[in-house]
């Protein structure tokens, strides 16, 4: 198992947790765009989860949801990507085979395809962050080196 992925995987994992809670806490006063975005990051992890085990994706990459399923893609995605880092070998950079939302076909290694699951992340949740202080919500911070510290 690489341990930069088990390390990203536990990072996105803490920083959406963490978000989620934010999310909940703050209740009605969260604009929107968050929970939209929100469900973006979480969408976007199922169907990358998805392309890698061969499976079809139960959402849309667009799909919105209350923060009650938000949680549970969540856990879906974090469990699923956790099984598979775990049982990836560092040698193993297969290429995946995969079509994407409009239905053309790409192949890339799973590597690349994992440092994007957990990038992709990482954008959205700056852009909630962004969010939240135009609405007078402070946002917490997601940041890497704050979870490393924790």
């Amino acid at each position: 198992m690489s341990s930069t992925f088990r390390q990203l995987w536990l990072y996105n994992n803490w920083a959406n947790t963490a978000l989620l809670d934010k999310l909940r806490k703050e209740g009605e006063k969260v604009p929107h765009s968050c929970v939209r975005l929100f469900s973006h990051i979480v969408n976007a992890q199922i169907i990358w989860l998805s392309r890698l085990t061969g499976e079809k994706p139960p959402v849309g990459v667009w799909d919105e949801h209350g923060i009650i399923d938000c949680q549970r893609y969540h856990d879906l995605a974090s469990e699923g990507f956790g099984q598979l880092i775990q049982h990836r070998k560092d040698s193993e950079n297969e290429i995946v085979n995969y079509t994407n939302t409009q239905h053309q076909t790409f192949h890339n290694k799973a590597d690349d395809i994992l440092l994007h699951v957990f990038n992709h992340g990482t954008y959205h949740r700056a852009q909630i962050a962004s969010e939240m202080r135009k609405n007078g919500i402070e946002p917490i911070n997601t940041d890497y080196i704050t979870f490393v510290r924790t």
